[in-house]
C-alpha cells in the first residue's frame, strides 16, 4: 500500500496499516520530517483518543510532553483590536486536549517508522492496471501496490486526478503568521495565559494569538526515557488573516514588516508583541477550501482514493484540519484492515471510507469557513462597529 504524503493524516495510516500486517510505503517530498509548514496544531479529545489508539504508549507519552497542557485551553476570548474583552467562551473539560507545535508533532509521529517513511520522494502522478497502482515519482522511480492514499494537500495531484479538477479553491483571504518569544520583556496579555483570542479588527482583519510554553504540559518530559520529546521554547503563535494581496513569494523579512504594518493602528501591546518576532519566522500563505455543498469524493470507489486536504481542505481559522484528518486516517485504516483480514474487498473498504467521511468532514470545512464569512462582513465599519456591540452584549447574557 502506498501513501503519497507524510503529514499528520498519511502517517497514522502508514503506522495503522504496517501494525495491521500490510507492506507500507509513505513517500513524502520534504528531506526530513522537521522540513514543515505550518505552526501549531489543537487535537481535540477525539484527535488524542485515535493517537492514542493508534500509537504505542511511549510515543503518545511523548506527545503529551511535547504539547502545552490543559491550562493552556480553558477558554476562547474574543477581543477587539485595543484587546478589549468582547466575549469569553469556557471550554468544556471532554478529555485530552493537545497544543502542539506542526515540527514536534510530525517528529513524533514518524518515530519507530523508518522502514515505512520515505522522504526526497516527489510523487508526480498515477497509473492503474489490472487492479495494481503504480506510483511515479519525479526522479523517474516507480513504487507498485494495491492501494493509493493521497494525503499530499490541498492541491493533491491524486485527488484533482480522480475528481477531473482541484477539490480545493483558493480562498479570498491570505495568512500572515510568525513566532515571537516568551520570555524576559515579552508582556503576554493574561487572556492568553488560559486560551487563545481572535481579535477582530476594522477593515476587516482578523488575528489570532496563542501562547504556547510545553513547560505547562501534563507530563514531564523527564520521564519520557524511552522516546524523548520534542520540546519548544515557549513562544506566542499569532497570525493575521486578511483579505488584502500580500506578496507571497517575498523574503520573511518583508512578510514581517507587512504585519507591522497591517496592525499599525492595533494595541500597542500587541504591535510590541509582533515586532519582536523572529522574523525568520513569518511566512504568508494563501487559504484553500473545499466546497461544502458539493461531493467531497466525486469519483467512483478503487484502489485509489485520498484523505486530508486532498479531499476537504479547510482554512486554518475553523482550527479543525489536523483533528480531521486524524479521522480519516483512523476510519480509512479501519476499513483496509477489514480488507486484509479478508472481511471485504478494497473497492468496498475504499467505499465505506467515501461514504462515512463526508459525514463529519463537511461539518469540519463549514465551520472553519465561518469566521472568514464574518470577516467579509466586518469591512463594513458600521457592521464592524455592531458586531463589537453584539459580542460585548453576548458576553453580557453569558455572565448574567
Amino acid at each position: 500500500m502506498i501513501v503519497i504524503g507524510g503529514g499528520v493524516g498519511g502517517l497514522v495510516l502508514g503506522r495503522a496499516l504496517r501494525d495491521a500486517g500490510a507492506e507500507v510505503l509513505v513517500a513524502d517530498r520534504d528531506s526530513r520530517a522537521e522540513d514543515t509548514g505550518g505552526y501549531r496544531l489543537h487535537l481535540d479529545a477525539t484527535a488524542c483518543e485515535i493517537l492514542a489508539r493508534r500509537l504505542p504508549p511511549a510515543v503518545y507519552q511523548a506527545l503529551l510532553a511535547s504539547s502545552a497542557g490543559p491550562g493552556s485551553f480553558q477558554r476562547f476570548t474574543f477581543l477587539d483590536h485595543r484587546l478589549r474583552p468582547l466575549l469569553r467562551i469556557p471550554r468544556p473539560g471532554d478529555g485530552d486536549n493537545l497544543l502542539i507545535s506542526r515540527i514536534a508533532l510530525r517528529t513524533l509521529l514518524c518515530h519507530g517508522l523508518d522502514d515505512v517513511v520515505a522522504f526526497g520522494r516527489e510523487f508526480t502522478h498515477h497509473t492503474v492496471h489490472d487492479g495494481v497502482v503504480t506510483a511515479h515519482f519525479a526522479d523517474g522511480t516507480t513504487e507498485t501496490g494495491d492501494v493509493l492514499v493521497g494525503a499530499d494537500g490541498a492541491r493533491s495531484r491524486t485527488a484533482s486526478v480522480l475528481a477531473g479538477r482541484p477539490t480545493a479553491r483558493r480562498l479570498r483571504a491570505n495568512g500572515l503568521a510568525g513566532r515571537t518569544p516568551i520570555g524576559g520583556d515579552t508582556v503576554v496579555p493574561p487572556e492568553l495565559r488560559v486560551g487563545p483570542a481572535f481579535v477582530f479588527g476594522p477593515g476587516g482583519t482578523i488575528v489570532f494569538l496563542s501562547a504556547h510554553d510545553p513547560a505547562t504540559a501534563s507530563v514531564d518530559a523527564a520521564a519520557c526515557r524511552e522516546v524523548p520529546p520534542v520540546v519548544d521554547r515557549p513562544f506566542l503563535l499569532w497570525g493575521i488573516t486578511t483579505v488584502r494581496d500580500l506578496p507571497l513569494d517575498a523574503r520573511p523579512d518583508v512578510h514581517h514588516e507587512l504585519a507591522r504594518y497591517l496592525l499599525r493602528d492595533w494595541s500597542p501591546v500587541l504591535r510590541d508583541l509582533v515586532a519582536a518576532a523572529d522574523p525568520a519566522s513569518v511566512t504568508a500563505f494563501p487559504y484553500y477550501a473545499a466546497d461544502p455543498e458539493t461531493d467531497l469524493v466525486p469519483w467512483p470507489a478503487g484502489p485509489v482514493t485520498a484523505l486530508g486536504d486532498a479531499v476537504h481542505a479547510m482554512p486554518p481559522t475553523g482550527g479543525r484540519g489536523a483533528i480531521t484528518a486524524l479521522r480519516d486516517a483512523d476510519l480509512l485504516a479501519e476499513e483496509l484492515t477489514r480488507a486484509l483480514r479478508g472481511e471485504t474487498t478494497v473497492p468496498l473498504a475504499v467505499h465505506a471510507y467515501q461514504q462515512r467521511m463526508p459525514e463529519y468532514a463537511v461539518d469540519a470545512v463549514r465551520e472553519s469557513l465561518q469566521p472568514l464569512r464574518w470577516q467579509l462582513r466586518l469591512r463594513n465599519p458600521a457592521v464592524f462597529q455592531l458586531g463589537r456591540l453584539a459580542l460585548s452584549a453576548g458576553s453580557a447574557v453569558r455572565r448574567a
